[in-house]
């Protein structure tokens, strides 16, 4: 299943290389890069010379995660008292958006976007939250979430391509933009749904008629009546400008889209143990900072221009959304039972992902923020 949910993620990790967004931050984020948390800053004895690495990534210079990234980084410096620096390398120079683990294995780069989005094989589970309703509803919960599952289940994937685990950011989550309101699960039935690379089952378990058509198609499709809806994110939404023409937009965080990066082993191996932990501690950090960029922040802004551009935003309620739910259980189902035949613990990794959800879901984004500061959830990389 997750090969073909994947064609449909690298796109839109293509989308939030491209958007741009002004950053916003919430006050945690704000007090964290001004060095007003003493638990987050690290306790730095090296004395010898700078260290300098190596940072590359697709994204354009101006879009909407660079900035962020770029005040993280001034934020390590500082805090490392100038002896950790990273050098951002953006908008391709040093690799393409596939190859990230090529790039980071080989040392062109020591710290590199690698997306598990265009991996063809190799990580069923960090893919998990690809599946339909598996990524939690609280965008902000979904770091905590990431970073303890991190050391049991998605290490050592990213350990067999030569690399070190750095961060996962779940950016986003599908949702439904069409010409006619969609209310109810029967709403969908005979729709012709443009949902690029979606599994063909878990359509057919929502009763749509599946459509692939080119993304850069989508808005000559649907003044054209070819389709009637489409599933996709608010960074793909947004600049198609895909509320010129549907209507309605119904909010269901099927599934999710995410950032991923990883570190040269050897480049981190040499780091004193103090800027080790550093560098460790940091990434958590970045993951919410990122996902309260594009996660919460450019998601109220795309409501903004829905609601301007006179778009009626449907929340499903929760009986209705449970029915959805439902029929997409055996797709997942189906899935973990296909990885289990495989030696994949999938079952243990979904039960992980309820049990850490409901622990974290409910709380606020500063609560999850100061928990990200005091247990940063060892062993994502073991020195």
């Amino acid at each position: 299943m997750l090969n073909s949910i994947k064609r449909t993620v690298v796109f839109s990790a293509g989308v939030i290389f491209a958007v741009g967004i002004g950053t916003a931050c919430a006050d945690s984020i704000a007090d964290w890069q001004a060095h007003k948390i003493p638990a987050a800053e690290p306790k730095i004895t090296y004395s010898g010379e700078p260290v300098t690495l190596k940072f590359a990534h697709p994204s354009p210079p101006a879009s909407m995660v660079p900035p962020v990234w770029r005040a993280g980084f001034k934020w390590l410096e500082e805090a490392t008292n100038g002896k950790l620096k990273i050098k951002e390398y953006a908008g391709g120079t040093l690799h393409g958006a596939k190859d990230g683990f090529k790039a980071a294995r080989s040392g062109i780069s020591d710290y590199s976007y690698c997306m598990v989005a265009f991996e063809a094989r190799g990580f069923p589970m960090t893919k998990v939250f690809e599946l339909p309703f598996v990524m939690p509803t609280n965008r902000m919960a979904g770091v905590k979430v990431v970073s303890e599952l991190a050391t049991k289940y998605f290490r050592k994937e990213f350990e067999r391509q030569g690399t070190y685990f750095g961060l996962m950011a779940l950016v986003g989550a599908s949702d439904i933009m069409s010409r006619k309101p969609i209310r109810k699960l029967e709403d969908l039935k005979g729709l012709k749904v443009l949902a690029q690379g979606f599994e063909p089952e878990a359509a057919k378990a929502l009763g749509f008629v599946l459509v692939n058509i080119p993304y850069p198609e989508i808005y000559t499709s649907l003044q054209q009546g070819i389709v009637d809806a489409v599933l996709w994110v608010d960074p793909g939404f947004i600049p198609y400008k895909i509320y010129e023409l549907a209507k309605y937009h119904t909010t269901l965080g099927l599934s999710a889209q995410h950032i991923d990066t990883c570190v040269n082993r050897k480049t981190f191996d040499a780091l004193p143990p103090d800027l080790k932990q550093a560098f460790y501690d940091f990434q958590p950090r970045m993951a919410y900072s990122i996902v309260k960029t594009i996660g919460v922040d450019f998601h109220t802004k795309a409501k903004g221009i829905y609601e301007k551009n006179g778009v009626e935003m449907i929340t499903l309620p929760k009986e209705e959304l449970a029915r959805w739910r439902k029929a997409l259980e055996p797709v997942v189902n189906k899935w973990a039972e296909d990885q289990e035949k495989k030696g994949v613990p999938a079952k243990a990794l979904l039960a992980d992902i309820k049990e850490l959800t409901a622990k974290y879901n409910d709380m606020s984004a500063d609560e999850i923020f100061k928990t990200i500061i005091e247990d940063p959830a060892q062993g994502r990389i073991k020195f």
